[in-house]
C-alpha cells in the first residue's frame, strides 16, 4: 500500500552526523568501546538510501540494511545500488512492526528524520527494535524535534494546516498573518519561520509540517521513553555542544545528566536534537575527554597561511569557514603533519610525544568543537595524493552524470555547477593515466582535498 512518501518524494541526502565513524568517535571519547572495523548498520526510515548508500561506498567491509515503509523510494535506491554494483547494502520496503529478526543484529542503528514523524506506538517499536537488535557496545542515532523552540514550530504547523492542504496555500496564509501581525515579537517569529520555509524544498514542508504524524519532545521525556527499553543517553552526535556546552553542569547546579541536558535545551532554545543512545549499564565517562582522545585518529582541513615574528602560526580552514592562530610547538607539528595527508587521518598517539602536554589535548578538543580538526575512529578509503590512474568515488561519478551535488567519501556534500568539472570527474574511473587527463593538476588536487578520490 502506498503512502504519502510514495506520492511525494522526500528530498534525501547524506548526513555527516550519522556516520558510524562519528558515532564511534563520540562513544570512544566517553570511554566506550564501539566497533571501529567492519560493522553492521541499520537505517530506519532510509528513504531512497541517499544517506546509507554513501556509507556503503566508503566502508566496503561493512554491511548495511535500510528499511522504509514507502516502496517507491526503496525502488529508486535499489536502482542506484544496482548501477553501482554494491553487494553489501540492502534496502527493504517493510513496516518496522514486522521487522525480520534475522536481518540483525546491528552495531549502529540510525533514525534521522523519523522519530518525530511517526505515531508514538511506532516510536516505541523503534526503541524495542534497538533493544532487541543493538549489539552490546553498539550506538543508536536518533534525531527529533525538541522544546522549547518546538512550540514555535508547532504554531507554524497549525497555521500552515489552516490552508487547503497544499504547501503553497499554507505559506500564503502564514504570509498573510505576518502582514497583519501587530505584535513586534510575533512579527519577528513569523519572519524567521517564513524565511526558514522559503529557503527549503517544498516537499520537505509537505511531509515535515503538513504530515499527519508530528511530535515534539522535551529531552527528559524522550529519554524516559527510550529508557523504558533499556537505552541510556550517551551524547549528542554534533561535537560542539558536547565539547563546548553553553554552561557547565556545575554552573547550572545539576547533578543529574538528564536534568542538565534539559536545562541546556531551555536556556539555548533548542529545537532539534541528534542524540546518541547506548545500552543501559554501560559506564559512560563524561568528564575525561582528554584522557580518551589519544585513542582516536585526527584529520584536519587546516592549511598553513603565515608565521608571525613571535613564532605564532595562522591556519585557515580549506573546506569551510574559520581560521586559527596557534603557537604551541607540539600542536603546530601535528597540524603540519595533518596538512600533508588531508583528507586522510593519522593516529593521534603516533603524533604525540611519550608525555603529551595536557594543554595540547585540550586545544585539539577545542579545534574539534570548531570542526577545524576531525576525530576519526574508522579508516576511510580516501586518497590524499594523485596516483597514476586516479579513481574517483563511483557514487560521485554517478551523481555527476545527473546533477551538481555530489557526496564525498567523507560523507559531506560538494557542489559543482560547472558541467565541465562534472564531466572531468566522470573520466576518473581508474583506467586513465594522469598524463592523458587534460584538466590539469590543480583540478585533480582539488578533487583529492574534497575527499572524492579513492585510495
Amino acid at each position: 500500500m502506498s503512502n504519502s512518501y510514495d506520492q511525494v518524494l522526500y528530498p534525501s541526502k547524506a548526513f555527516q552526523d550519522t556516520h558510524p565513524d562519528r558515532l564511534a568517535s563520540v562513544a570512544i571519547l566517553h570511554g566506550l568501546q564501539p566497533p571501529t572495523g567492519p560493522c553492521r548498520v541499520l537505517e530506519v526510515g532510509c528513504g531512497d538510501g541517499s544517506n546509507l548508500i554513501p556509507l556503503a561506498v566508503a566502508l566496503p567491509g561493512s554491511h548495511f540494511v535500510g528499511i522504509d515503509l514507502a516502496a517507491r523510494p526503496i525502488e529508486l535506491g535499489q536502482a542506484t545500488i544496482n548501477r553501482l554494483g554494491l553487494t553489501h547494502v540492502e534496502l527493504h520496503s517493510l513496516n518496522i512492526l514486522d521487522f525480520p529478526a534475522h536481518l540483525g543484529p546491528f552495531d549502529y542503528i540510525l533514525a534521522h528524520g523519523f522519530c518525530s514523524w511517526v505515531p508514538l506506538f511506532v516510536l516505541d517499536a523503534f526503541f524495542s527494535l534497538c533493544q532487541q537488535q543493538l549489539t552490546p557496545n553498539g550506538v543508536v542515532y536518533a534525531s527529533y524535534n525538541t522544546y522549547p523552540e518546538g512550540h514555535i514550530r508547532a504554531a507554524t504547523r497549525r497555521i500552515l494546516r489552516l490552508g487547503d492542504g497544499s504547501v503553497a496555500s499554507g505559506k500564503d496564509y502564514l504570509a498573510a498573518i505576518r502582514r497583519r501581525a501587530t505584535n513586534p515579537l510575533w512579527q519577528s517569529v513569523l519572519d524567521v519561520e517564513l524565511k526558514r520555509l522559503n529557503g527549503r524544498d517544498e516537499n520537505v514542508t509537505f511531509h515535515d509540517e503538513l504530515g499527519d504524524a508530528y511530535h515534539t519532545f522535551y529531552f527528559a521525556d524522550f529519554m524516559e521513553r527510550a529508557g523504558a527499553f533499556g537505552l541510556q543517553f550517551l551524547s549528542e552526535s554534533k561535537l560542539r555542544p558536547v565539547l563546548k556546552p553553553a554552561f557547565s553542569r556545575e554552573e547550572l547546579g545539576e547533578a543529574d545528566e538528564i536534568a542538565y541536558q534539559q536545562a541546556l535545551d531551555l536556556i539555548t532554545f533548542e529545537g532539534f536534537r541528534r542524540t546518541l543512545l547506548c545500552r543501559s549499564g554501560l559506564p559512560v565517562d563524561r568528564g575525561n575527554f582528554a584522557q580518551h582522545l589519544p585513542k582516536l585518529s585526527l584529520a584536519s582541513p587546516l592549511r598553513f597561511v603565515s608565521r608571525s615574528a613571535s613564532g605564532a602560526e595562522t591556519f585557515r580552514n580549506d573546506r569551510g569557514a574559520g581560521q586559527v592562530e596557534l603557537n604551541h610547538p607540539q600542536l603546530l607539528s601535528i597540524l603540519h603533519q595533518l596538512e600533508m595527508v588531508w583528507p586522510q587521518a593519522r593516529p593521534l598517539a603516533e603524533l604525540l610525544p611519550a608525555e603529551p602536554d595536557p594543554a595540547v589535548l585540550n586545544q585539539i578538543l577545542a579545534l574539534s568543537a570548531a570542526s577545524l580538526v576531525h576525530l576519526r575512529s574508522f579508516e576511510l578509503p580516501v586518497a590524499h595524493t594523485a596516483s597514476r590512474r586516479p579513481l574517483a568515488s563511483p557514487l560521485a561519478r554517478l551523481q555527476a552524470s545527473s546533477g551538481p551535488v555530489l557526496t564525498t567519501l567523507l560523507h559531506s556534500l560538494v557542489q559543482f555547477e560547472e558541467p565541465s568539472a562534472r564531466e572531468y570527474l566522470q573520466l576518473l574511473d581508474g583506467t586513465r593515466h594522469t598524463e592523458s587527463l587534460a584538466a590539469g593538476e590543480e583540478v585533480l588536487k582539488a578533487f583529492y582535498r574534497m575527499g572524492l578520490m579513492l585510495a
